[in-house]
């Protein structure tokens, strides 16, 4: 798990956008900034747009670079970003509206997140298992899948799972999971509905 900071994560979040002071940031820079807290708040930072219905032209690179971050993570290797993401600029407007959506959600989280179940933390390879986990995440949100509220249940696995590491949160961990599991169920839940509807097509005419 990631060291603890002494300070609480929205505070982190609000210091990142005190920071930019007006101006557009790269990711490559966001990640500089975010030094302190590391990839696991980068990637909390990526996935807070999906929570966002207009906030168009950021699923492919955003869901695209969580999607390696995670794998990085399930390798056993320090989570990397390719160079297109890093160049992706972010203008103050949209720093501003995306970090305040994830400051509300990250406030939640904080009254009820504490370190607790610590046995998680101790099992071999639980780290790979959480890059397995948001690395799934992030094929969800990469991928043009059109269902209604797709993108919802994988950014929760993905906030559930980053916001576990940081916190040292056993439960919140398993919530990750559990809202990653559900992604997989819904999404194929639609694939037999639509498999079905294609049958009942084909057999009227």
């Amino acid at each position: 798990m990631i060291e603890p900071s002494t300070r609480r994560l929205s505070e982190d979040i609000a210091a990142l956008l005190d920071q930019a002071d007006g101006r557009s940031l790269s990711i490559g820079e966001i990640e500089s900034l975010l030094q302190g807290r590391g990839y696991a708040l980068l990637m909390m930072l990526l996935a807070a747009p999906f929570l966002i219905p207009s906030v168009p032209g950021l699923s492919t690179p955003f869901g695209a670079a969580i999607m390696v971050m995670g794998a990085s993570l399930a390798c056993g290797r320090k989570p990397w970003l390719p160079q297109f993401v890093l160049r992706r600029e972010l203008s103050f407007e949209m720093l501003r509206k995306i970090l305040g959506v994830l400051i509300k959600v990250v406030q939640r989280m904080e009254r009820l997140a504490k370190p607790r179940m610590h046995f998680l933390q101790r099992w071999p390879g639980m780290m790979n298992l959480i890059g397995l986990g948001i690395a799934s995440g992030g094929i969800f949100l990469f991928l043009p899948i059109m269902v209604p509220v797709m993108n919802t249940l994988p950014t929760l696995s993905i906030l559930f799972l980053t916001a576990g590491m940081i916190e040292r949160d056993g439960l919140f961990v398993i919530l990750g999971y559990v809202f990653g599991v559900a992604a997989w169920v819904y999404f194929g839940v639609w694939l037999l509905l639509g498999k079905a509807g294609v049958g009942l097509l084909h057999g009227m005419f």
